[in-house]
């Protein structure tokens, strides 16, 4: 069965890829596909949130200060962090 994309950006992207490999878009896409899957599947989805948990409890966590776990930010740092300031984004 034919698949028809429509949309802009993904064409590009396949035609992007397909130059730096020389295949066919047909083909980088159905590699990606195949990558993309076999990532899927290789870490099922109870692995994958123990892993990020993991992570998150030795690497970010514990630079984050004492007195800063479980603070609420503030409307104001919640606005300069997204970037909104006087005259918006």
């Amino acid at each position: 069965m034919a698949l028809n994309i429509k949309n802009i950006s993904v064409e590009r992207l396949a035609g992007q890829v397909a130059l730096l490999t020389g295949e066919t878009k047909t083909e980088a896409i159905r590699k990606a596909l195949e990558d993309r899957k076999r990532r899927l599947v290789a870490t099922p989805v109870g692995d994958r949130r123990a892993t990020v948990l993991s992570f998150l409890k030795k690497r970010v966590w514990k630079g984050v200060p004492r007195s800063e776990k479980g603070r609420m930010l503030s409307r104001a740092e919640e606005d300069a962090i997204l970037g909104y300031g006087p005259e918006g984004v």
